[in-house]
């Protein structure tokens, strides 16, 4: 597997760590609230098409959590910035996973001249109150991998290799991030459903492990019902994480699509 480069940028004035590879057109990857600095296998394979950029979100890594952070309308504008530094003028293929796929949404709502394509990864961002998703703030970390990984033994490589204090000192640091901008109301945006017209016209791939126990299959159906001309592509075998659990066919659907 490729080693990614690292390097920091500015974001006005927000340092912010990039992990990238690969070459040719570029494609923006937004990490889950779990993926900071994880270049997974999926990703990689992405890599081998596209010169792929990884940036950590603010508060999470080793970055601090800033105070003006307080809504995904301010992770929005940040991004915007992320994408000036990189130097990425004009619509960017923009995809994300879970937590990543909610801000991809945000950023293809608020900003649609920026997305020339998206995808949404297992994104979080709405609510179906039938369909509630588990509570992660409320869950040992033992309770929420099975959730999370169909397949368990694929588990091991999102595991940190030493359960020591600074990864634990960690750990909380991203949960805090998470929990400031979706613990109330949990994981969603109750104004994305309304507003997911302003993207209509992006052409959107909607990957979903058919086996996520996290944020269920039907949540792909109801973004898909509010972006009618996007497409689902669920793989099968697969929890949460495609990128992860089914790197091979997660690569497959996208590069097809983003090409």
């Amino acid at each position: 597997m490729t080693t990614p480069q690292e390097r920091t940028i500015m974001a006005g004035d927000y340092q912010v760590r990039v992990f990238e590879a690969g070459a040719g057109e570029p494609l923006l990857f937004l990490h889950s609230a779990g993926g900071p600095g994880l270049w997974t296998e999926g990703i990689d394979r992405l890599a081998q098409h596209f010169h792929v950029f990884l940036p950590d979100h603010p508060g999470f890594g080793p970055s601090p959590l800033p105070d003006w952070l307080t809504g995904m309308d301010d992770m929005v504008f940040h991004y915007v910035e992320v994408l000036e530094a990189l130097g990425l003028q004009g619509a960017v293929r923009v995809a994300g996973t879970s937590f990543g796929g909610w801000i991809a949404a945000e950023l293809a709502v608020f900003h649609p001249e920026r997305v020339k394509k998206l995808v949404l990864i297992d994104a979080a961002g709405l609510r179906i109150p039938e369909v509630p998703m588990p509570d992660i703030f409320r869950l040992p970390p033992q309770d929420i991998l099975p959730l999370v990984f169909h397949d368990l033994s694929k588990a091991v490589a999102v595991m940190p290799k030493d359960f020591g204090i600074d990864t634990m000192v960690q750990m909380f640091h991203d949960r805090s991030a998470l929990a400031r901008l979706s613990w109330n109301p949990y994981l969603h945006d109750p104004k994305l459903r309304r507003r997911l017209h302003h993207a209509a016209h992006i052409p959107t791939l909607i990957v979903w492990g058919q086996q996520d126990r996290l944020i269920p299959p039907v949540y792909a159906a109801e973004y898909q019902r509010l972006l009618p001309l996007s497409r689902i592509s669920y793989i099968d075998q697969c929890g949460h994480d495609p990128t992860i659990e089914q790197p091979e066919a997660f690569a497959q659907a996208v590069v097809e699509f983003l090409r």
